[in-house]
């Protein structure tokens, strides 16, 4: 039998143990694809975890213009003003007088403010955010990209409207910042636009190299209906947003010793943070305990006893994939979604 030579048997080892593993590689961060909301104002696809009576979008942190290959191949890019795909027969489900566009106004603010914004990424693909808007005046009506791009909204003492998403931040991430509206800008009606840039797509850059963050990114868009009154005497009265939506809790036995009469009550708002949720260990034999654990927990107000269900939200890459880059994101993407099949063999949640 013919001896193999040294450098064949290593081009051998190439092919059999490191193309796959590279292949694998490609694929994790092909099926990579972001998820995240608009928390702060309250959008339209998520202000039903705070309570108001808009209909419940299980699926508010896939508003990602129909996805990355209906975005970039079906509508050479374009995306609807509130992230519904662009070719989405209209009223698109998210813009005026559709199932979400109610012109239900989530948030009431003052003509230059400096308001708070909070960004849940529930799988963080690095990247940046945009914020603008538009005066509309008539919820009957959505407003233009035109109009939205009239009024940035600029980060809190910058001229700057980007938000770049540290290196260093975590594949589940609340990001939150400041700021400034328009200083002679006021409505009945106003337009808050959060645009969401990943930076995880391959491609050319600027320099002529290429790299991870150059390619065409997926874009999230999420709209939220805001009021903004003149103010010529220092703060607005304070606004109840949505006055049900307050439940108390008393401190805890620690705080307030063993006569609970004693105990001050303190009022929180009630919002439902959870995407998925399952039977615990005990109870996943109950045949439709996970389906009564996602209507449940996922609903507002929420019903989810510790005891029954449980709610992940961080994943991470076993078994193939394990060590990876880009597994721990890909069973983010695949695990922490609304009607998710998680792949068991590839991926942990917790």
């Amino acid at each position: 039998m013919k001896k193999c030579s040294s450098t064949s048997t290593r081009q051998w080892i190439l092919q059999i143990c490191i193309i796959p593993v590279c292949l694998l590689w490609v694929y994790l961060l092909d099926s990579a694809i972001g998820h995240g909301r608009l928390m702060e104002p309250p959008s339209r696809n998520s202000m039903w975890r705070f309570g108001y009576p808009n209909p419940v979008d299980y699926n508010d942190n896939e508003l990602f213009c129909g996805g990355y290959s209906v975005q970039w191949s079906n509508n050479d890019g374009k995306c609807g003003v509130c992230g519904d795909a662009y070719d989405q027969a209209h009223p698109r489900k998210h813009e005026a007088g559709g199932e979400y566009g109610r012109g239900i106004i989530s948030r009431h603010y003052f003509a230059g403010q400096t308001i708070d914004v909070e960004i849940e990424l529930t799988a963080n693909h690095k990247g940046r955010f945009e914020m603008y808007l538009c005066p509309n005046n008539n919820p009957k009506y959505e407003a233009t990209q035109s109009c939205l791009e009239r009024y940035p909204l600029y980060l809190s003492g910058t001229r700057q409207v980007r938000y770049t998403i540290p290196e260093n931040s975590n594949k589940k991430e609340i990001f939150r910042y400041r700021v400034r509206l328009p200083p002679y800008l006021t409505c009945s009606q106003c337009v808050l636009q959060w645009t969401y840039y990943t930076g995880n797509m391959w491609g050319k850059c600027d320099n002529g190299t290429e790299g991870l963050g150059c390619g065409k990114p997926e874009t999230f868009r999420n709209c939220a209906d805001v009021q903004i009154v003149t103010s010529t005497s220092g703060l607005p009265p304070q606004f109840i947003h949505n006055r049900p939506l307050y439940h108390y809790n008393h401190f805890s036995s620690a705080l307030r010793g063993d006569d609970p009469r004693i105990a001050p009550q303190i009022y929180y708002p009630l919002v439902v943070k959870a995407q998925v949720c399952v039977a615990t260990e005990m109870y996943r034999i109950v045949p439709g305990m996970d389906k009564w654990c996602e209507n449940n927990c996922v609903n507002f107000p929420s019903n989810c006893p510790e005891e029954f269900c449980t709610c992940p939200d961080q994943c991470t890459g076993i078994g193939e994939i394990k060590g990876l880059p880009g597994a721990d994101e890909y069973c983010q993407d695949q695990c922490i979604v609304y009607g998710a099949k998680c792949p068991k063999k590839r991926c942990v949640c917790y």
